[in-house]
């Protein structure tokens, strides 16, 4: 009897996904995973419900997963199912015969609209779009609506579109699918012009080999470390079987990376994305630290060039209780344009971050301030303040232990 080849190599996949993991240190074996690219369409909600989905993501050891789907009922129902799972992205197909057709099609903008209306997202997408048809009416006002609500871009294409839709916002914030399926020397040449581009990893078998980086994508690795992540793309229903053998897959080549990379591209890179606002670019910062806080600044954070004033709203943080962060950014020295900020924390010890991802508003130079932390657990937590400043991404942290 004949085996059914895509079987085969389906189960050729596991086996080295098997044997990579048995191979790879404890440490990677337990590496959490946001996976920035999956979908939940129409086709795939009979063959694998809700509860069952969700299973499978779980099995995998993701910590959230941004999902997108054709109808973007699909996304509601795995938000219904796992709220503390789902990060929810609205595409703008309602069936998957739109990909093709949806950048000429005006009722999608009203879709869009409808949907946003009565629905909370971290993004728009996936979708595609390539070249001038950037340009059309259609896409210049999902890129309208993206700014309007403060959204994420998830967008698959080509470079040309996405520098076109970069003129048209130059402060939009762009996911790029699949790194644009480029090779890894253009994928860099493009995320050098635009600070505020990402790139996800979906569907390319040619970041790692077994337990092995390419070399090319190292390169790209070592000079963006804050712009690259995972995906999976279970653009059909049967790629969800896959689910958790492409984790085990991608942890087997995160492992040859410095655990700090690794880190950074199987879960902080995306969390740190989503909670990361623009700046304008044309602010002015003063060379010394303001003094907008004043005597209420509760700690104060000194880095190679920049210092960080912050305080917690309340001042006592207490386990699953929400708080704020106010904060100051401090350049020291000439003055420059601050272009990206985020908060976050960690509990080192036990290696997994929030259940929750705080909002940013305020600008530079005056207070900004982070809602929405919540530490779950007790024990020592780490917070991590992230400023993006000339072409670096600067880290500070402090230790904070809630009991």
């Amino acid at each position: 009897m004949m085996l059914n080849f895509a079987r085969l190599m389906r189960w050729a996949g596991l086996l080295a996904a098997v044997m990579a993991g048995l191979s790879m240190p404890a440490q990677a074996a337990d590496l959490p995973i946001f996976d920035a690219h999956i979908h939940y369409s129409h086709d795939a909600w009979q063959v694998v419900p809700p509860r069952e989905a969700v299973a499978l993501l779980r099995k995998a050891g993701l910590r959230k997963a941004m999902v997108s789907s054709s109808s973007d009922e699909g996304t509601q129902l795995l938000v219904a199912e796992a709220p503390d799972l789902i990060v929810p992205s609205l595409r703008p197909y309602r069936s998957r015969g739109e990909i093709g057709t949806w950048v000429r099609d005006e009722s999608v903008i009203r879709h869009l609209e409808s949907r946003l209306s009565k629905f909370q997202y971290a993004a728009i997408g996936e979708f595609h779009v390539y070249g001038a048809d950037a340009d059309l009416p259609v896409m210049r006002r999902l890129v309208e609506l993206a700014k309007q609500y403060r959204l994420l871009m998830h967008l698959h294409g080509d470079a040309d579109a996405v520098e076109r839709v970069f003129k048209q916002d130059p402060q939009a914030r762009i996911l790029w699918a699949h790194a644009g399926f480029a090779a890894p020397d253009e994928v860099r040449a493009t995320l050098r012009r635009h600070r505020m581009l990402w790139a996800d990893l979906a569907f390319r078998s040619d970041p790692g080999s077994g337990s092995t980086v390419n070399p090319a994508w190292r390169a790209a690795f070592e000079e963006f470390p804050d712009r690259f992540m995972l995906g999976t793309d279970t653009f059909s229903p049967e790629r969800w079987w896959y689910v958790t053998e492409h984790a085990a897959w991608a942890r087997a080549w995160l492992a040859d990376l410095p655990t700090p990379l690794a880190e950074r591209i199987a879960y902080r890179n995306a969390e740190a994305m989503l909670s990361t606002r623009p700046v304008a670019q044309s602010q002015a910062y003063p060379g010394t630290c303001p003094t907008v806080l004043g005597s209420k600044i509760g700690r104060l954070l000194q880095g190679d060039s920049l210092d960080i004033a912050w305080r917690a709203v309340p001042a006592s943080i207490a386990v699953g209780k929400p708080f704020s962060i106010e904060f100051e950014v401090c350049p020291r020295g000439a003055s420059s344009p601050i272009e990206r900020l985020s908060v976050d924390a960690w509990m080192p010890d036990h290696r997994h971050g929030m259940n929750y991802r705080p909002t940013l508003t305020g600008q530079a130079p005056s207070v900004i301030r982070a809602d929405g932390l919540v530490f779950h657990m007790p024990g020592r937590w780490q917070l991590v303040f992230e400023a993006a400043i000339a072409g670096r991404t600067l880290r500070l942290t402090e230790d904070v232990t809630v009991r």
